[in-house]
């Protein structure tokens, strides 16, 4: 398998985070979708293939905590990663049963994010065969 196999939706109000995530993702192969809300997942989901999630917490019209389990009752092995400015969410992610694949602080860290990205759909193929 390589990156350009996959797809991911990547939901972010902030156009200057959205872009790079865009830019970056889409260098290493990815086919990427973008959503700037909740609503936008919700739908961009019901009509695309997508292999990963990865999601700001805070957004207009529906934040993660909102739309994180409405996207595990409709697609509950879709890997979720959430990112978010505010420290010490990560643990309220685990804790609600929102099963998510990993979590990241803004600023991210791009290199380690296209590694944990890569890791989880590399795995997620694996379990699958």
């Amino acid at each position: 398998m390589k990156p350009s196999d996959f797809t991911i939706l990547v939901a972010e109000d902030e156009k200057a985070s959205l872009f790079l995530y865009l830019e970056e993702l889409s260098d290493e192969g990815y086919r990427v979708l973008t959503a700037e809300n909740g609503l936008q997942v919700l739908g961009t989901l019901e009509d695309q293939k997508v292999d990963l999630l990865m999601t700001d917490v805070k957004m207009p019209d529906m934040h993660a905590f909102e739309m994180v389990p409405l996207v595990r009752a409709q697609f509950p092995d879709l890997p979720i990663i959430v990112v978010s400015a505010f420290k010490g969410l990560e643990d309220d992610f685990h804790l609600m049963g929102f099963h998510i694949a990993d979590f990241f602080s803004k600023p991210v860290d791009m290199v380690s994010l296209k590694e944990r990205i890569w890791t989880i759909l590399e795995n997620r193929v694996t379990a699958q065969v």
